[in-house]
């Protein structure tokens, strides 16, 4: 009796650690192992040498991931979210265990959510995801103990994860809160009961209170750290970066079309997660739900998955364009847990159609085979293993500046992989790197709270007094050197451009994946189309010079790059600022014409808004056609919602009407 019974407890436990070694084994094949974009390379660099993430500042992974991060080798950062996400899969298998009494449904669930799209995709990049969703579920896990045990010591246990996950992200963990009401609702009576005796109102409140202890990281720091603003040393300080105050001006412009095209769209999103047929499975099982499960937990599921999806869209405000939806995607990590538990019950409710489904190998099977489908749906996009063309750009980049050379970085896609480069992997260390607009980086030449007018006044005179060589990755002024992968301040003269030879390599490789369609992210789409616009940029300054003229393979590039839409955009408006002949009407016609065409849904909104400006202004140029230019921008108003500010401001430009609304920053 006593074998047949510790066989029968250790069970899920093995099972347990069968899933554990898979998921990680799975995460481990398929993690990057150079640097890439998102958050990456400010997380390796906060996690390697310490310092601040972006607000909300996210403490107890920053903490976790400084002790965890011993090495600067970007797959040490990443098996920090991997870690985390097969630990969250584990706690997710114990949570349906409790829900479920079925060891085939909760193991199917947890493989499903192990390998949905976006929980996949967060556990291989060093990221605060997969660390948010094992909190939370494991709070729900404890409060699923309490409501069946009534045992104090998880009550407590979980105010203190609950204070845990605040401290990791908070937001995320709001919005799920819920849910985890839900989860205790039947025990709730009894619970304020409880809370009315000072011994137990007080232990709940100090553990609670534990939990949100990491936050005294962010107040601690020495002012030699990296990070995305300055070192905190106020509580309003503190209360702004917690509560993403820095983040409010990210939102403006959206309009109520983007959040009715978000809410149209997440249900195309949450269908990529498993594919579209378990999908219809998933549905069925979020019915059966409220007849299988405990009511609560049935209403805790839907709650969970409504929080971090709708309500989330509602709060948020984002522009619904492909970068919009590219930041959003991540958000949304907990709530696919009630997709693959709704999956759990649609199979629970196949099994109860028919008693030959209730066999257990049957059933088995069915879990196996639902587990395999999303696992190989999901592997093309999240097999990371071979992703390198990023490093590479940014090594070479770095590799080609000539030694004790001052480079200028800025934006997330261009500075975060140049500064793990450079201050964790070591990478050229002669040069001084700093940021532009004086974020991440401990050497600052300004303060971030400096104007933009101030700064750039500061910075134009260090470039001006300092006798190195001083490059920037964005173009900024002229006269400059261009080199296509940056260019180099110079005193007054004219433009020069130089083609390297190892830069018109790399342009070969990066121009056959993005033809190929092997870059489809889009952070990646994004960054590959600033490397064809600085480029063609290049090729036609080299072409303007006196005494170079583009060999066969240059010409060959170079046509290739015009046949970007970001070339083309680059060749109009490199067209409509000449100021040595009228600019080329018809050629631009027919560029603009072709460009319209073939605008990749990548592009991102005010680049759109930015093409039917130059169409506009093609059309002004002699003979005007004045009445097609203004429909060109009615048509921008029309299309993109979000940027009708914009095109009405530019609109007025056209017309000659003054306007205060910043036309001069958008056209620039």
């Amino acid at each position: 009796m006593y074998t047949s019974g510790m066989r029968r407890s250790m069970h899920p436990s093995l099972l347990a650690i069968l899933i554990f070694v898979i998921t990680l084994g799975t995460y481990a094949a398929t993690m990057p192992m150079s640097i890439t974009l998102e958050d990456a390379g400010l997380f390796q660099m906060v996690c390697y040498h310490g310092g601040l993430a972006h607000p909300p500042g996210y403490p107890l992974f920053t903490l976790a991931c400084s002790t965890l991060v011993i090495s600067p080798e970007v797959m040490n950062g990443n098996l920090v979210s991997a870690l985390f996400g097969s630990l969250t899969s584990v706690v997710f298998f114990f949570l349906l265990l409790s829900v479920t009494r079925s060891r085939i449904f909760a193991t199917t669930a947890a493989l499903a959510y192990a390998f949905s799209a976006t929980f996949w995709a967060q556990s291989i990049i060093v990221e605060v995801y997969s660390l948010a969703a094992l909190l939370l579920f494991l709070c729900w896990y404890t409060l699923d103990r309490f409501v069946q045990h009534k045992r104090e010591v998880d009550w407590f246990l979980a105010c203190l994860i609950f204070g845990l996950a605040l401290s990791n992200h908070w937001p995320l963990t709001m919005l799920s809160a819920p849910a985890l009401l839900a989860v205790v609702w039947p025990e709730v009576r009894s619970l304020l009961l409880r809370l009315t005796s000072s011994r137990f109102f007080v232990l709940t409140l100090l553990s609670f209170t534990l939990g949100l202890t990491p936050y005294f990281y962010l107040v601690t720091r020495p002012d030699d750290v990296f990070g995305v603003f300055e070192p905190i040393s106020s509580f309003s300080e503190f209360a702004d970066y917690v509560s993403r105050s820095a983040y409010n001006n990210d939102t403006a412009g959206a309009t109520i079309a983007d959040t009715l095209a978000f809410f149209g769209w997440l249900p195309l999103e949450t269908i990529r997660q498993i594919g579209f047929p378990l999908s219809l499975l998933a549905l069925v099982g979020a019915y059966y739900s409220f007849r299988a499960a405990p009511r609560h937990h049935a209403i805790a599921f839907l709650l969970n998955y409504l929080g971090c999806t709708f309500l989330l869209t509602l709060l948020l405000g984002f522009k619904f364009d492909q970068h919009g939806q590219s930041i959003f995607m991540p958000y949304p990590i907990i709530a696919y847990g009630s997709l693959a538990i709704w999956l759990a019950y649609g199979l629970m409710a196949i099994s109860s159609v028919h008693h030959s489904l209730t066999n257990k190998v049957v059933q088995a099977a069915f879990g196996l085979c639902i587990v395999l489908t999303i696992a190989l749906t999901n592997l093309p996009t999240n097999n990371r293993s071979k992703d390198s063309w990023i490093e590479a750009y940014f090594t070479l980049l770095l590799q080609s500046l000539p030694k004790d050379a001052v480079l200028f970085a800025e934006g997330d896609l261009l500075f975060f992989p140049v500064g793990y480069l450079h201050y964790v992997k070591g990478l050229r260390t002669d040069l001084s790197v700093y940021n532009w607009k004086s974020l991440t980086l401990p050497d600052r030449l300004t303060s971030t709270r400096t104007s933009p007018q101030q700064r750039e006044e500061i910075l134009i005179q260090f470039i001006e007094k300092d006798p190195r060589p001083v490059f920037t990755i964005v173009p900024r002024f002229s006269p400059v050197s261009s080199y296509g992968l940056y260019d180099q301040f110079q005193l007054p003269g004219m433009d020069n451009a130089y083609l390297l030879p190892e830069a018109e390599a790399f342009l070969d490789t990066l121009s056959d994946m993005y033809d190929e369609g092997r870059i489809f992210r889009q952070q990646e789409l994004e960054l590959a189309e600033f490397i064809f616009a600085g480029f063609t940029k290049l090729y036609i300054r080299y072409q303007k010079q006196e005494l170079t003229t583009l060999n066969t393979g240059q010409r060959k590039r170079f046509n290739r790059l015009l046949g970007t839409f970001s070339g083309k955009m680059m060749l109009i408006k490199d067209e409509l600022g000449r100021t040595d002949r009228t600019p080329n009407k018809p050629l631009l016609k027919e560029v603009a014409t072709a460009a319209g065409l073939q605008m990749p849904t990548h592009i991102i909104k005010k680049q759109q808004a930015r093409y039917f400006y130059y169409s506009a202004r093609i059309l002004l140029l002699d003979p005007p056609e004045t009445e097609e230019a203004l429909r060109q921008l009615e048509q921008s108003i029309n299309r993109f919602p979000a940027t009708a500010n914009l095109a009405y401001c530019l609109r007025d430009d056209l017309l000659g009407i003054e306007n205060s609304n910043g036309c001069d920053s958008f056209t620039r």
